[in-house]
């Protein structure tokens, strides 16, 4: 008689995995379908969305380590997977026409599947796949802010609409990198309304130059990139002058790139 014994976490992981692939066919549905229908029905991307938030915070209070909280607690793991399902439908649905659309629509459903999986693993801070996940979930983060601020920016908003609209969007997403820090409760929303208050006025400032949704959007991610790396290392206390100056001379690099492409191209 042979006794199969189990790694631990593995029955965990698994399980993790299983529901974040029906997460994934759900985005998909409501993907495609939003995608896919003539007229087009805001609705079900807005449907999709909250399913998908309210999908991961199950799955995150589903981890072995999960360890109840206040408000925010699980809240803040649903921020990026909600926002991802809409910066998806919409930017697909902005810059995409035809029957491709679908097809991205599927491989942009297994991206929010994967998010879903990211979360369930960053419950975690000692978990051997912890480092690798809030890498993923970084990059996430910073592709579903430049697809939402192309959007916003490109779309029929009004200045201050977009401003605030910008504002919210840097916030919650602020929050899902702030979490690297292990910074949750109020505090990580403060330092998330810092960071969305900053991108806000970044997008009445833009107000004034002649720009298109493209490079609109690259010059808020690259605010959102100086504005959230800033706060993280000012939690971390660790902020020193290299530092500053090696973000400092991203900015200006991405910031060089937009103004050549703006007028050369």
């Amino acid at each position: 008689m042979t006794l199969a014994v189990e790694a631990p976490g593995t029955g965990a992981a698994s399980g993790g995995a299983g529901r974040a692939l029906l997460l994934a066919a759900v985005a998909a549905v409501g993907l495609v379908a939003y995608l896919g229908m003539r007229p087009s029905q805001p609705w079900i991307l807005w449907f999709t969305a909250a399913a998908t938030a309210f999908a991961v915070d199950g799955i995150v209070r589903s981890s072995p380590r999960w360890e109840p909280g206040g408000a925010l607690a699980s809240a803040v793991y649903t921020f990026l997977p909600a926002l991802a399902v809409l910066g998806s439908g919409y930017f697909v649905g902005h810059a995409i026409d035809g029957y491709p659309r679908t097809a991205v629509a599927l491989v942009l459903a297994a991206g929010a599947g994967a998010v879903a999986f990211g979360e369930y693993h960053t419950v975690d801070f000692r978990s051997r796949l912890y480092g690798s996940m809030r890498l993923a979930l970084a990059v996430a983060t910073y592709l579903t802010a430049f697809a939402l601020y192309t959007v916003i920016y490109s779309g029929d908003v009004g200045v201050l609409p977009g401003a605030i609209l910008v504002a919210l969007v840097s916030t919650a997403l602020g929050m899902e990198l702030l979490r690297e820090s292990r910074l949750l409760g109020p505090s990580s929303l403060l330092a998330g309304v810092a960071i969305g208050v900053t991108l806000g006025e970044l997008r009445l400032a833009l107000y004034f130059f002649p720009l298109d949704g493209l490079l609109a959007g690259a010059l808020l991610i690259i605010g959102f990139y100086l504005a959230t790396g800033f706060v993280h290392h000012l939690l971390d206390h660790d902020l020193e002058w290299s530092t500053t100056g090696e973000y400092l001379l991203v900015a200006a690099a991405g910031t060089a790139a937009v103004v050549v492409t703006r007028v050369f191209v």
